[in-house]
C-alpha cells in the first residue's frame, strides 16, 4: 500500500499563487520595457521565425542570411506611429541581407512553433512590433510556471513547506533570467523543459516509480534535444538519475531509462546525425566565417586570462547583463551573489541533511552544463582568440537545481527557528529588491540614457519606441508592485507562525511517514510504485 498524500494547506496555495502572479507580472514588465530587439540575440530569433512563417526554409548553419527587411527595422528604428505592416515592409525592402543569422545551427523546432503563432495572427497585416510583442508574450506564458516547479521540487526534497514557499522568490534575484525568457528566444521553452526535467528527476530519486513520471521525462528530454544542442546533455543525465533511483531492480532502471533515450533518439536523432555529417560537429559555429580573429597578446593563449574572463562574463550574464548585455548589475552585487551562493553550498556539505543525496545528484545537471559551456568557449577562444563568456543563460536550463541547492544549503546551515525566520524575510525582500532594480536598470538604460531617473522625456521616448503604449506598461508595473508587496507580506506572516508537520489523509502504510506534499505536482517519496486510488 502506498503512503498517503498529505494535504497542502490553503495558505500555501495562496502564497504560491501570489508568487506566481508576481513572477508573471515581472516577466511582462521586462517584455514591455525592453526595447524591440533589445534582448540577447532577439533580432536573430525574430528573423528565423519570420523566414519560416514566409516559407523560406532552413539552410545549413552559416548559410542562412537575415531578411533585408529585418535588418532594416533593427538598424533604422522608427517611431511607433510610422511602423509599416510586415507585408509593406517586405515589399519595400525585399530579399536577404549579407548578414548571417546563426540560428540555423540549431534544429528549427522553436521557430516552427513561433512561425505558426505568427500565421495564426496573420502577421503580414499588422506592423512588425505586433509580431514581436505576441512572440514575447508567448514566451512569457511558457515560463510562468517556473515558481510552481521550484516549489514542487524543493518541497519534495526538503519536506519543508516553509522552505518550499520561500525558494521560488529567489528567482527574482536573477533578473537576467526574466529578461532573457521574456524576449523572443529559444531559451524560453528550453528553460521550461529543463525545469520539468529537474522536478521529475527529483521525484524519481525520491521513490516515484510511476510510468507517468517516466513519460514526462521522455517528453522533457526529447523536447530539449529537439530545441538545442545543450539538450543532448539531458540524455546521459537522465540515465544517471534512473541508475541511482532507489528501490528498483537494474532491469526496471534500464527499461525506464531506455524509454526516455529511445524517444529522444527517434524524434531528434536524425537532425544531429545530419548536422554531424554536414559540418563534422554537433554544434557548428555559424558565425565563424565572418568573425574577425583577434591576435593573441604576448605569450599566446593564456588559460589564466581566459578563466578570469569566464568568471566575469558568466556571472554577469547569469545574474544581470541586461539589454543586449550592455546594462550590467553592479559587479559587487554580482560577485557577492555568486561567491556567497557557491560558498554556502560548499559549507553545507560539512553537515548531514535530508535530501543531500538527491540534491547532489541533481547538481550534476548544472555541472555538466557549465563544463560544456566552458568547453564551447575554449573552442571559440582557440579559434577566434575571443572568449568573453557571455553565456550565463546556458545555466538557466538548470535554474531549478541551483535554487534547490541554495534552499537545502541554507536549511542545513541555519537551524534556529528565529534565524530561519530572519533569513527567509531577508531572502524575499532582497530578491524582490534586486529584481526591481533590474527592471529600473533596463528602463534607464533603454529610455533615460542610462541616467538614474524617471523624466517626461524618458517616458515620452518609451511611449514612442516601446512595443506597446505607456498605459499598458504602467498597468503591468503596478500589478508587479502590488503582487511583490503581497508576496513579502504573506511570507512575513507565514514564517512568523511555527511550522507544523503536514497532516495526512487516511492511514499511513507501514514504515511510511506523512510528508508535506500533495496534488498532481507533489506526492511523498515512496518505496512502492505510485498508485492513484479512485473514490467509490
Amino acid at each position: 500500500m502506498s503512503a498517503p498524500r498529505p494535504l497542502v494547506r490553503r495558505h500555501e496555495w495562496v502564497l504560491l499563487g501570489t508568487v506566481t502572479l508576481a513572477w508573471l507580472a515581472f516577466l511582462l514588465t521586462f517584455a514591455l520595457v525592453t526595447p524591440a530587439f533589445g534582448a540577447p540575440d532577439e533580432p536573430a530569433h525574430v528573423d528565423a521565425a519570420f523566414r519560416l512563417a514566409l516559407g523560406l526554409g532552413w539552410p545549413h548553419g552559416g548559410e542562412m542570411h537575415y531578411l533585408a527587411a529585418v535588418r532594416q527595422i533593427v538598424e533604422h528604428p522608427v517611431p511607433a506611429v510610422d511602423r509599416p505592416t510586415v507585408d509593406a515592409l517586405l515589399a519595400a525592402v525585399p530579399g536577404d541581407s549579407p548578414a548571417i543569422d546563426p540560428m540555423s545551427q540549431n534544429p528549427p523546432t522553436y521557430w516552427l512553433v513561433a512561425a505558426g503563432v505568427l500565421r495564426v495572427i496573420r502577421f503580414g497585416s499588422h506592423d512588425w512590433a505586433t509580431s514581436v510583442l505576441v512572440l514575447r508574450v508567448f514566451d512569457v506564458l511558457l515560463v510562468t510556471a517556473l515558481p510552481v516547479l521550484v516549489w514542487a521540487t524543493v518541497r519534495r526534497v526538503t519536506r519543508s513547506p516553509r522552505t518550499a514557499l520561500v525558494a521560488p522568490v529567489l528567482l527574482f534575484a536573477v533578473p537576467q533570467l526574466a529578461q532573457v525568457t521574456s524576449g523572443v528566444t529559444v531559451w524560453a521553452p528550453v528553460v521550461l523543459l529543463g525545469a520539468v526535467l529537474v522536478w521529475l528527476s527529483a521525484r524519481v530519486l525520491t521513490g516515484d516509480r510511476s510510468w507517468w513520471t517516466t513519460a514526462g521525462l521522455a517528453v522533457a528530454v526529447t523536447g530539449l534535444a529537439a530545441l538545442n544542442a545543450l539538450g543532448l546533455l539531458a540524455i546521459p543525465f537522465v540515465v544517471l538519475v534512473f541508475a541511482l533511483a532507489p528501490g528498483r531492480t537494474w532491469g526496471r532502471r534500464g527499461l525506464h531509462a531506455g524509454v526516455v533515450v529511445l524517444a529522444a533518439v527517434v524524434v531528434s536523432g536524425w537532425w544531429w546525425v545530419r548536422t554531424l555529417l554536414v559540418s563534422g560537429t554537433l554544434l557548428p559555429d555559424a558565425l565563424r566565417a565572418v568573425t574577425t580573429v583577434q591576435p593573441y597578446p604576448a605569450g599566446g593563449a593564456n588559460p589564466g586570462a581566459f578563466a578570469g574572463r569566464q568568471w566575469d562574463g558568466l556571472t554577469a550574464s547569469f545574474f544581470g547583463a541586461l539589454g543586449a548585455n550592455q546594462w550590467p548589475l553592479p559587479p559587487m552585487v554580482v560577485d557577492t551573489l555568486a561567491v556567497v551562493g557557491l560558498a554556502v553550498i560548499g559549507w553545507s556539505y560539512a553537515r548531514r541533511a535530508p535530501g543531500r543525496r538527491v540534491t547532489t545528484i541533481l547538481l550534476v545537471w548544472p555541472t555538466v552544463l557549465l563544463v560544456a559551456t566552458l568547453a564551447y568557449n575554449w573552442r571559440n577562444y582557440l579559434g577566434t582568440h575571443q572568449g568573453n563568456g557571455l553565456q550565463g543563460r546556458f545555466l538557466f536550463v538548470a535554474v531549478v537545481a541551483l535554487v534547490l541547492a541554495q534552499a537545502v544549503a541554507w536549511h542545513t546551515l541555519v537551524v534556529r527557528p528565529e534565524f530561519r525566520r530572519r533569513l527567509a524575510r531577508l531572502a524575499v525582500v532582497g530578491s524582490l529588491a534586486i529584481g526591481t532594480y533590474g527592471v529600473g536598470l533596463t528602463y534607464r538604460g533603454a529610455w533615460e540614457n542610462t541616467q538614474f531617473r524617471v523624466t517626461p522625456g524618458g517616458i515620452s521616448a518609451m511611449a514612442g519606441g516601446a512595443l506597446t503604449g505607456p498605459a499598458v506598461i504602467a498597468l503591468v508595473v503596478a500589478l508587479f508592485a502590488v503582487a511583490a508587496v503581497a508576496t513579502a507580506v504573506l511570507v512575513w506572516r507565514t514564517v512568523a507562525a511555527p511550522e507544523a508537520p503536514a497532516t495526512a489523509v487516511g492511514p499511513a502504510s507501514a514504515g511510511a511517514s506523512a510528508r508535506p506534499s500533495s496534488g498532481p505536482l507533489e506526492s511523498p517519496p515512496t518505496h512502492e510504485p505510485t498508485v492513484r486510488k479512485e473514490n467509490s
